[in-house]
């Protein structure tokens, strides 16, 4: 019988470590979402509406991360807090992609939070 699961355990190991990664869509480098931010402050409506779409993507992605984690890291998080965690972070870090930058918030709330991983 242990052998059996050892042969089944190294099946599940080995098409976890052979499975294609999950592409993100939608997602923009942080020099690009910075760059839209700096855009919208002008006067123009037009310029605002990128900021509001990343904006919503964003939040999207951090409630689809939370809804397939089973884990409620956003509960008390107000969006603005998001966004001002955002713009630090991208500051810091201009070449990562924003769905990077949702999963080290997520990883962060959940420390926080005392949510185990």
């Amino acid at each position: 019988m242990s052998r059996s699961l050892a042969f089944l355990a190294g099946c599940l190991l080995s098409l976890n470590l052979f499975a294609a990664p999950v592409e993100i869509k939608g997602s923009r480098s942080c020099s690009k979402w910075m760059e839209e931010k700096r855009m919208a402050k002008s006067a123009q409506e037009m310029n605002k509406i990128p900021v509001l779409i990343t904006r919503s993507w964003f939040l999207g992605y951090l409630s689809g991360r939370a809804d397939a984690s089973g884990r409620n890291f956003l509960k008390g998080t107000d969006s603005e807090s998001i966004f001002l965690w955002l713009d630090n972070y991208c500051r810091a870090n201009p070449d990562i992609d924003l769905d990077r930058g949702g999963i080290e918030l997520a990883r962060e709330l959940m420390q926080m939070k005392g949510i185990k991983p």
